[in-house]
């Protein structure tokens, strides 16, 4: 026995159609069983799937069914353009700021996302109820739809749920009209190709007395198609439903997929014997083929023209020992690299996918003779290739593979091009350091030897030997793609390249990929210091200008702390009593406070120096009469048992005066204090 299954993620048996014409029907099959949940009825119904989605009725990407308020169903194909054809928004659909912070909470918090699911209702959106209104609204103004809306204003998918069961209701004629059009539609191309057809109806339906399995049921038996309840199946076994999903998750579990099958398998068992089912064809049935010829109008609205590989014997065997391991790196494809190859693997891949042409540069180990000559200037041999001479199309899924070059390779960059305007366009692109093995084994050993990162943040960087060893055991491709900075402050000034003065810091910014890579679901890079002395270090990431994270190490901590100890047990009075207390201490301002909290050292320090004499005033800040000095408090100084504490040298000339506090941006200073020096 063969089992192919077929799916994409937001359908309803209306939009699965070309599944069947564009792939199923290619592999002869003998039984067809069309899993039935209890949202295939929502993405069914054009109008109901437009509410949850927000896109624009009869213009969605996927083949479609519209009924008229007179009960009549057509089909409809899907609109190329349909990415751009979304619900307009409105007041009443801008999300709430809670509704961003609840987003961005669980983006950035492994906690945030664990309460989301613990307590759903606490992390609900808000925002949905005002979707739901205002897009119903828009839609009661286009006539086509309007006739479902008679008295009836849904404000969540709860209420569209609920009414779905109301054989009053419009909503009700509409949902299930269109299903039990999907479900005719089927049995007509399974009648033509003689493929027997059966519905699996899955747990959350229910079974007989459940008014949306028996509503199914009735429609299927009006049609001759047989339905197997899955719950029927668990009860009749003695099984419990709870273990059939997931904890948190109404999903299928391992077992609630076993016993799927097993409930399948028990009605062919019963039905055929055991032996397959061999239904005859009947070509006078007429069929409304989604599809022509060899072209595929796939769910995004694209058409798709892909020869069916007819020998697969070598690529099944590709296949199977690829799948066998973990990709080298993950990306829009998934690329495995050996001595003598890399191969391309995409499960569920699109038209696009297989249209766009693949390039591979290849960066030889410091030996640029084995470059051919008219590549030597770039430092990387090129090669392109399109998908269908060097790969296939199985069951949906794309396989591609290319041969490298036989010398030593430092990295490769490789990804998917199209050609736009004349110009080629990146479509995806990653690159493998081949030197990572080597910062495993580093990492490793640095592990073992109880060694502890000087910085835990979002990745956890050790310092050894003039290096820094950037770590996060667990990332995804986003974070490796996001570039990092990397601000080095000397302990003398003079140590800065040119250009970099009037920065304070040297720049030694970097990509993931070019001093590392992501392996085996980690992230890994090493990068070398600078040989002159260091003050501190500040790191992080940043996308299109804003950090997505930033930390600190001062070099100096050990001393700044002696320093700080040292002042708290002389019991001297502070020059500055405000939200900090700060010290004048041998030519440095030394900032302390007790039982510190998050803003204290997070927010940004200010410090305004005003020179005796106005000649030591900075090129470009004559106007404002001071120097600015400004810093943070991880950069300076540090946080140690509850007390947070900065040190900063002043200048070497004569002061009148200074300012100094912490600010927030947009909302200016949280507090301010100053020092007069007199004459």
């Amino acid at each position: 026995m063969t089992v192919s299954a077929f799916g994409i993620r937001n359908t309803g048996q209306v939009n699965q159609l070309p599944l069947y014409d564009g792939y199923a029907r290619h592999l002869n099959p003998d039984l067809m069983v069309l899993v039935f949940v209890d949202n295939d009825l929502i993405d069914n119904s054009t109008v109901s799937a437009s509410l949850l989605y927000g896109m624009e009725p009869g213009n969605t990407s996927r083949v479609h069914a519209v009924m008229s308020s007179d009960g009549a169903v057509e089909l409809r194909l899907p609109n190329t353009d349909a990415p751009k054809r979304l619900l307009p928004p409105t007041p009443e659909s801008l999300p709430s700021w809670r509704t961003r912070f609840i987003k961005q909470a669980t983006k950035t918090s492994r906690f945030a996302r664990w309460l989301q699911l613990k307590l759903p209702r606490f992390l609900a959106t808000p925002s949905s109820d005002g979707e739901f209104v205002a897009r119903v609204q828009e839609l009661i103004g286009r006539q086509e739809h309007a006739w479902m809306f008679d008295g009836w204003i849904p404000t969540s998918r709860a209420d569209i749920d609920d009414v779905i069961l109301d054989g009053e209701s419009a909503v009700f004629r509409e949902v299930w009209g269109i299903t039990e059009f999907a479900l005719e539609q089927f049995k007509r191309h399974a009648d033509h190709d003689g493929v027997d057809l059966m519905i699996l109806s899955a747990y959350t339906l229910g079974d007989e007395g459940d008014p949306m399995f028996d509503v199914l049921n009735d429609i299927a038996t009006s049609l001759d198609i047989p339905v197997v309840s899955q719950q029927s199946y668990i009860d009749r076994q003695g099984y419990s439903t709870r273990d059939a999903h997931f904890r948190n998750d109404l999903h299928w579990s391992p077992t609630g997929h076993r016993w799927a099958a097993e409930a399948v398998w028990e009605y062919i068992k019963d039905k055929w014997n055991g032996e397959c089912p061999s239904a005859t064809p009947d070509p006078d049935v007429e069929v409304d083929w989604i599809k022509v010829g060899r072209h595929i109008h796939t769910p995004e609205g694209k058409i798709w023209s892909v020869p069916f590989p007819r020998d697969l014997a070598l690529y099944r065997a590709a296949y199977i020992s690829v799948s066998a391991d973990r990709p080298t790196v993950r990306s829009d494809w998934n690329v495995h690299l050996y001595e003598d190859g890399v191969t391309y693997i995409k499960d569920q891949c699109t038209a696009e996918d297989i249209e766009n042409s693949f390039f591979l540069h290849v960066v030889p180990e410091e030996d640029v003779p084995n470059l051919p000559e008219n590549r030597r200037e770039y430092g990387f041999q090129s090669t392109t290739f399109h998908f269908l001479s060097r790969g296939a199309l199985i069951d949906g899924q794309c396989i591609a593979s290319m041969d490298l070059p036989e010398y030593e390779i430092s990295s490769i960059r490789t990804g998917q091009f199209v050609r736009d305007a004349g110009s080629d366009v990146e479509v995806w692109s990653v690159r493998y350091n081949f030197a990572l093995p080597d910062i495993m084994d580093a990492v490793n050993e640095l592990r073992q030897s109880g060694h502890e990162p000087a910085i835990r943040s979002v990745f956890d960087v050790y310092i050894d030997d003039g290096q820094l060893l950037y770590v996060k055991d667990s990332c995804d491709i986003k974070g490796v793609e996001t570039p990092f900075f990397l601000h080095v402050f000397p302990a003398d000034e003079k140590d800065l390249p040119d250009g970099r003065e009037g920065y304070g810091f040297d720049n030694l910014g970097f990509e993931l990929a070019q001093k590392g890579g992501m392996h085996d679901g980690g992230c890994l890079a090493v990068v070398d210091l600078p040989g002159y002395d260091i003050a501190s270090i500040s790191t992080g990431q940043v996308v299109k200008g804003a950090e997505t994270w930033r930390a600190y190490h001062n070099f100096n901590f050990p001393e700044i702390l002696d320093a700080v100890q040292e002042i708290r047990r002389s019991d001297r009075e502070p020059d500055i009593r405000s939200n900090f207390d700060v010290y004048i201490d041998d030519g440095r301002l030394v900032y302390v406070k007790e039982s510190c909290a998050a803003d204290d050292h997070d927010l940004p320090f200010f410090l305004h120096v005003f020179p005796s004499d106005e000649s030591n005033i900075r090129a470009g800040r004559e106007e404002s009469g001071f120097n600015t000095l400004g810093f943070e408090l991880m950069q300076n100084g540090g946080e140690s048992d509850g007390v947070c504490f900065a040190s900063v040298d002043l200048p070497e000339y004569k002061i009148s005066s200074i300012m100094t506090g912490q600010w927030l941006r947009g909302e200016g200073n949280v507090w301010e204090a100053s020092i007069d020096f007199g004459e």
